[in-house]
């Protein structure tokens, strides 16, 4: 029948979307190590095999899932970065959406930070937009930074545990926690401190 190769193509797509919907949820709430196969397809309502049409195994379903939350907020981060040249302004950005998807979506910022291969990878593919910025903040004098590779593991180590904080401590106004944290990640790439908290409070108060 004509229609049925379109078919199979919706039913697929589907299938693979609430596999990756179950999974999300699933390792959110128990975390990657406490999870099983079993579990994921139970909760997608699919059969096992049906898992191994689209991953190889719990751990590709999982980079997958990281992969596309970073994108997303890849996404969201270069439509900000277009009203400012600014380089500074650019990481200010970028954090700030990080930390409030910890904010908003704990468990979607949990998997991130858990399960994203190479985090600290000066090279990484997934690093290009911090490195790029960087290496412009140093081209332009905006920066002052010994080396690229030790400003990305600062700032992503200062994104990777406020993360971690703000979820595992959190509070009713997380916006300051936020803005202190970027501060401080300005302030160790060379900036002022007035300037870099007028840019952190400036940027978290627009995002939120």
């Amino acid at each position: 029948m004509p229609g049925t190769p379109r078919y199979r193509g919706l039913r697929r797509t589907a299938n693979r979307t609430a596999l990756m919907g179950a999974a999300e949820e699933l390792f959110g709430l128990n975390g990657f190590a406490h999870v099983s196969i079993d579990e994921i397809t139970a909760r997608a309502g699919v059969a096992k095999g049906t898992f191994y049409n689209h991953f190889a195994d719990k751990a590709d379903v999982a980079n997958h899932i990281a992969l596309e939350i970073r994108n997303e907020l890849r996404d969201r981060i270069g439509l900000m970065k277009s009203s400012s040249p600014d380089p500074a302004k650019h990481l200010a950005i970028a954090m700030s959406l990080f930390f409030l998807l910890a904010v908003k979506h704990p468990n979607r910022a949990l998997i991130l930070v858990s399960l994203i291969n190479d985090p600290t990878d000066v090279n990484s593919p997934m690093n290009a937009p911090v490195r790029l910025t960087l290496e412009n903040g140093e081209a332009s004098g905006r920066f002052g930074i010994a080396s690229i590779e030790a400003a990305l593991i600062i700032v992503i180590g200062i994104v990777s545990a406020g993360i971690r904080n703000l979820i595992e401590q959190p509070t009713a106004e997380p916006s300051s926690r936020i803005a202190n944290l970027i501060v401080h990640a300005l302030r160790s790439l060379g900036l002022d401190w007035n300037d870099a908290y007028d840019m952190a409070i400036e940027t978290v108060q627009k995002l939120s």
